[in-house]
């Protein structure tokens, strides 16, 4: 019994007299370099944000989805020609049609089954930044938001606090023509 105490105790000493140096250490260099992005420095989003698709200046709100690694447009009667996808917007958004050259074709698991999707860059401002990003096209008719952004958009830029919404009100300078 008293080897065992004697183990234990030996074993324990130098840990924590080891993490006691290493406290004082970190505490008088301060953070190093290679620490983390310093969080205060992204800017915090919503559940819900309005967004506006450049150039056309259209804008809308648009549900935050860490969920989804892609983000996803409405866009209805959907043509993919010579792989440029043309496609209409709602008619809250006056049914403008646009044209986006398809990047690529996804596979998307719904709740439905699997759906092969179009997939296109298009430029939006979120906040303060204006950035290109992919995203499926997808008759979101029956959804709340026409527009929703998957993880990949945010890009280690944003972070979300799902309590609050509209934090982050579009403040670049976009392009209306088109």
């Amino acid at each position: 019994m008293l080897k065992t105490f004697s183990l234990i105790a030996l074993l324990l000493l130098p840990s924590s007299i080891g993490i006691d140096s290493l406290q004082a250490q970190v505490a008088q260099e301060g953070p190093s370099s290679n620490s983390p992005r310093n969080d205060s420095a992204k800017i915090t989003l919503g559940m819900v944000e309005d967004v506006i698709l450049s150039p056309w200046g259209i804008s809308f709100a648009a549900r935050i989805d860490t969920g989804a690694d892609l983000s996803s447009l409405d866009a209805r009667d959907i043509v993919v020609r010579d792989n440029v996808a043309e496609f209409k917007l709602g008619k809250r958004w006056g049914s403008r049609r646009l044209q986006l050259p398809v990047v690529e074709w996804s596979r998307i698991q719904t709740a439905m089954g699997t759906e092969k999707r179009p997939v296109v860059e298009i430029s939006i401002c979120l906040g303060q930044k204006l950035f290109n990003t992919l995203a499926t096209l997808k008759d979101r008719s029956a959804m709340t938001y026409p527009f929703l952004i998957g993880r990949s958009a945010l890009n280690g830029v944003y972070l979300v606090d799902t309590s609050r919404s509209h934090t982050a009100q579009p403040t670049c300078s976009v392009n209306s023509q088109l």
